[in-house]
């Protein structure tokens, strides 16, 4: 029987939200069970606990088979019924499956599902499950915009042509999303034409969304996906970088959203996401961007009551910058001395010449080097508290959705600006880690195995130990990163079983009351 292809898409659909609705209800309870979390059980419940959890892995794999089959099935239809069709991105193209890359399909998908394995944080008796709490996962993921990738097309030349086709990615990236079925998804690159088109494909799924287009006439941007059935949005920002200075005049925009349980609405947290700019030579624009993304942080998360009059926060994203970086650095340490680094690169040095200097970003934008709100702050000493839209009428950085406000600058500190240092009260730390023995992971490959994807949330500071422990947000597992020896076998990504040129980054939390 012949049936039109938007037939069979529309079909096609049905069955992968079916399948994942059957595969939520029947292996749900898994997650009754405390995986990975060393708390004391019986032999029973440990038992029937290993069961479990290799029914939901094979159910995930066989889940996982059956959406990738759906789709390909689909567009290989197509290809055999058109021929030589478009590629999104103006590539002509023949079909895009033949006997050699069926072969290296197979091939490459069984060398990343032997790279990845769920671990455990750390195993103590903290790390049982609690009556007053909520366990989530999350995902980060760069998934490569096709007019970067289209964009940039020398970067791949090395890869399987076919393996770059967008049906081919975005079979891959939807398999590996909905294979995973975090409950909070950030991600960046994602082609704002691609946002109806096919991530709403998750919307079908239960999931609500943000989505932010970079400025300018950029085509991609960041978005924030949360199931609906566990999580409701309480508000949302997003952050425009590009305030008109020399040193924040890119596009590189983030979302920052506050987010509740569904069946606990006085609990508050906070997600936010960013994708930095790429320039390897320009960390001191990343570091400014960071500065302004924390500040915006601070502002939705700062509820005096909460321990250091936060909520818990979590932050994600693409920070174009490794471990050893100066925007990783504040991100962990709290601090940041950056007057003594390297003009630009900002690199530790040993002479005086060429240094970074006290000025980072303009007193005019009113953020001061504890990266807050400079007006907010004023008001916060007073224990006052403003209604949102009031704040906006006080913060000085501007944005394309919301109108003009002719500010009229109040009296200010100068030792609140261009000090030469930066810090912040949010108290993050990494959610990975990043040195395995002698080697480090990866989650891109810039000619060579790098880290610039990461998960960072907020803890408490302890004084025994002198550094910030897991607080009321607790990480109770994470998807290891490959250490970059075993990502010699990957080579280049996208490839027949990854769908973007990095790796998701996957957690587990639980959130106490």
């Amino acid at each position: 029987m012949n049936i039109p292809l938007k037939y069979r898409l529309l079909i096609t659909g049905v069955l992968v939200a079916v399948a994942a609705v059957l595969y939520q209800i029947t292996y749900a309870e898994v997650d009754a069970f405390p995986l990975l979390q060393g708390d004391p059980e019986t032999e029973t419940a440990q038992a029937t606990r290993k069961v479990l959890y290799n029914t939901r892995s094979i159910a995930q794999r066989s889940y996982s088979d059956f959406v990738a089959h759906s789709l390909r099935k689909v567009y290989l239809f197509r290809d055999e019924k058109h021929g030589q069709g478009q590629q999104d991105g103006g590539s002509h193209r023949h079909s895009s499956t033949n006997s050699g890359d069926t072969n290296k399909v197979l091939q490459d998908k069984e060398i990343v599902r032997t790279l990845r394995n769920w671990m455990p944080a750390q195993i103590t008796a903290s790390t049982s499950k609690q009556n007053n709490s909520l366990e989530f996962t999350l995902m980060s993921y760069n998934v490569l915009a096709q007019d970067l990738l289209t964009g940039h097309a020398y970067l791949y030349r090395n890869h399987s042509p076919n393996a770059l086709l967008w049906e081919t990615r975005w079979a891959n990236l939807f398999e590996e999303i909905v294979t995973h079925n975090a409950d909070i998804i950030c991600l960046q690159e994602v082609q704002e034409s691609h946002v109806g088109k096919y991530y709403s494909q998750l919307n079908s799924l239960g999931y609500a969304n943000v989505y932010k287009r970079k400025t300018g006439n950029k085509t991609d941007g960041c978005a924030i996906y949360y199931k609906k059935s566990m999580f409701k949005m309480i508000e949302n920002t997003t952050v425009e970088y590009n305030q008109g200075y020399s040193v924040l005049d890119r596009d590189n925009v983030a979302i920052v959203v506050k987010l509740t349980p569904v069946k606990h609405p006085r609990v508050e947290f906070v997600v936010a996401t960013t994708h930095l700019l790429y320039n390897p030579r320009r960390q001191d624009v990343r570091l400014a961007q960071t500065q302004v993304l924390l500040a915006e942080i601070d502002r939705i998360a700062y509820k005096p009551g909460n321990p250091n009059n936060y909520i818990p926060v979590i932050v994600t994203g693409d920070f174009n910058s490794e471990p050893e970086s100066a925007v990783y650095k504040l991100l962990v340490d709290g601090t940041l001395r950056y007057d003594n680094l390297t003009h630009r690169t900002l690199i530790p040095t040993n002479t005086n010449f060429g240094l970074a200097g006290k000025i980072l970003i303009p007193d005019s934008l009113r953020i001061t080097d504890s990266c807050q709100h400079l007006n907010l702050m004023q008001y916060r000493s007073l224990n006052a508290t403003l209604p949102r839209g009031e704040e906006l009428k006080l913060i000085h950085l501007r944005h394309s959705k919301r109108p003009k406000i002719s500010l009229t600058d109040r009296e200010i500190n100068d030792a609140l600006f261009s000090t030469g240092t930066l810090s912040h009260e949010l108290k993050l730390q990494s959610a990975f880690i990043h040195n395995v023995g002698n080697d480090t992971v990866g989650t891109t490959n810039q000619d060579g195995w790098i880290t610039v994807d990461y998960i960072f949330y907020s803890g408490e500071y302890s004084v025994r130990k002198q550094q910030i422990v897991d607080g009321k947000l607790k990480l109770l597992s994470r998807y290891s990163i490959p250490t970059t020896q075993q990502l010699l076998k990957v080579q280049n990504i996208p490839n027949f079983a990854l769908g973007s040129d990095h790796l998701a980054l996957l957690t587990k939390f639980r959130l106490e009351f």
